[in-house]
């Protein structure tokens, strides 16, 4: 009269009783409950971190927008200090040749002069020792004292008119 069939059945119905009997479905709902909770909570632990690590991104790219602007009005202050110390340079270096130019023409100027008053000098010199010559040996002793007294005096004269 009961088979197999019969006797799973009613082990099965016993089995199902007993479970909730014994608050079976209560516990795991409670354990689901249990490990929803926790899920959600490490949910809102994560978005919580993706705010914090949004907010901080956010942060570090406003810094790097800020260093990137600093540093752009560095290169642009270092580039227009550099061009005044060229220009700074260029203006010494310009006055500085004019300088050597002006003291090089000055030496030749003075060069110059000097070499004219030598040549005068001499040139008088030459003048006064052939005119000596020429009076000694064209006049008698009296009258070459006193030419030569004449000429000596106007020599000397002009000599010191040259200096």
């Amino acid at each position: 009269m009961f088979d197999a069939t019969f006797w799973v059945a009613i082990s099965f119905l016993l089995f199902v009783v007993l479970i909730l009997y014994k608050k079976v479905p209560k516990f795991v709902l409670n354990q689901i409950d249990i490990k929803i909770s926790e899920l959600k909570n490490k949910i809102d632990e994560a978005e919580n971190l993706k705010f914090n690590s949004e907010k901080l991104l956010s942060n570090v790219q406003g810094k790097l927008e800020k260093s990137e602007k600093n540093r752009a009005e560095i290169l642009r202050k270092a580039q227009k200090i550099s061009e005044n110390e060229i220009a700074i340079t260029k203006e010494k270096m310009q006055r500085s040749l004019e300088n050597k130019e002006t003291a090089a023409f000055d030496k030749i100027q003075q060069a110059k002069n000097d070499a004219i008053s030598q040549i005068k000098k001499e040139a008088t010199e030459i003048a006064i020792e052939t005119v000596k010559k020429v009076i000694i040996e064209n006049l008698d002793i009296k009258k070459q004292e006193n030419i030569n007294l004449l000429k000596l005096k106007n020599s000397i004269k002009k000599l010191e008119n040259i200096n």
